[in-house]
């Protein structure tokens, strides 16, 4: 008797697993969803500029999706732990302040990014492309 309870327990909990992984589509993984980012940047004192950005498919209104799409791919979206751009640039030491934003989904999950640079051309050096718009 017992070994029959035992049986027909083990059996409703792989009956409840199959239905479940049946449930899930094949190939399904972190990597899907869809990507669309917008961006902001502002410098002190001037009009704010906009792109969206979409990605598998490149696209939006970012002049260089595909590019934008390829360096935020590397880091999974996330833009803070991008490595630097272009790291030699020589930038003035002038205080002209450019906020940037990101803000949307990548591959289905939220992202959000804020950040204050000194100038532009050390938000250029840091961000590169993405922030190319």
């Amino acid at each position: 008797m017992r070994a029959a309870i035992r049986l027909t327990g083990r059996l409703a909990v792989a009956s409840i697993v199959f239905a479940v992984a049946a449930l899930i589509p094949l190939g399904a993984n972190a990597e899907t969803g869809p990507t669309k980012v917008t961006l902001t940047a502002q410098q002190l004192g001037a009009p704010l500029s906009v792109a969206v950005l979409t990605c598998e498919p490149s696209g939006g209104t970012h002049p260089r999706a595909e590019d934008a799409c390829a360096v935020m791919s590397a880091t999974g979206g996330m833009i803070e732990e991008m490595p630097a751009q272009n790291p030699q640039a020589l930038c003035p030491l002038i205080w002209r302040p450019v906020g940037v934003t990101a803000t949307g989904l990548w591959n289905g999950k939220p992202i959000e990014y804020a950040k204050t640079f000194a100038n532009d051309c050390v938000m250029r050096s840091q961000l590169g492309v993405v922030f190319d718009f």
